[in-house]
């Protein structure tokens, strides 16, 4: 507990009890008052004087622990203040979350990866093609219009697609629909990719219209990433 917690904390009791003596002090005064008033001569001047200025004195105390208690009180809020402008300003330290150097390097990253899972689709997608070109030149028939062929053998339907010894089935699925996937898999294991207040939900909108109103959010992780070494544009 730190100091300004501890006298805040102490301060409320201690004007609880100031001001406990204050109603004390009042009902003695008040008390002596009516034993006067009965006609009580024991009651003497110097009695109700002592009484007024013990309240008196009391309402000093209690004013006086409700003043410390508004200080701590002030204190404390104070120094909330600080640890929170502390703790924004490490936020936005550079290298820190709010780098946007830092965000734009994994934006790179990320582009390159893409970059080279299309490279690798269209290559796994060419490749088909191939096989089946080799297979046509070494007088393999196309089974389109023929019975199923034996598992054992490789065949193709055409130039598009073809089928390994083992019986695996090949099609060239086009490049763009494995992205799509990726992204609607992300999108899932995300729990739903934000796209920020009054915006469409990720992937219910063509990409294009997505990327065409964030292109020029704050930061432009797009003109950010080649600057810092990352994937060309």
């Amino acid at each position: 507990m730190t100091a300004t917690t501890t006298d805040q904390t102490e301060a409320e009791p201690a004007v609880a009890q100031a001001e406990q003596e204050v109603t004390e002090a009042e009902q003695l005064l008040a008390a002596l008052e009516e034993r006067v008033r009965d006609g009580d001569d024991a009651v003497t001047p110097t009695q109700l004087a002592d009484a007024r200025e013990l309240g008196r004195f009391a309402k000093l105390r209690a004013e006086a622990a409700r003043r410390k208690a508004e200080r701590a009180t002030q204190a404390a809020a104070d120094k909330q203040r600080a640890a929170h402008l502390a703790q924004a300003t490490a936020i936005a330290a550079p290298g820190g979350p709010l780098d946007a150097g830092a965000l734009a390097v994994q934006y790179a990253a990320a582009r390159d990866a893409v970059r080279a899972f299309v490279a690798a689709s269209e290559a796994y997608n060419a490749a088909i093609a191939e096989t089946a070109r080799l297979l046509a030149a070494a007088d393999v028939p196309d089974s389109a219009d023929l019975p199923h062929p034996e598992v054992g053998a490789m065949a193709r339907w055409g130039t598009k697609a073809i089928r390994l010894a083992d019986g695996t089935s090949l099609y060239p699925t086009g490049t763009g629909l494995r992205l799509a996937v990726l992204l609607a898999d992300l999108d899932q294991e995300i729990r739903g990719i934000p796209t920020g207040d009054y915006q469409p939900p990720f992937l219910r909108e063509p990409l294009i219209t997505q990327a065409d109103r964030g292109r020029d959010a704050k930061p432009q992780l797009h003109v950010i990433a080649p600057k810092l070494g990352g994937a060309a544009a």
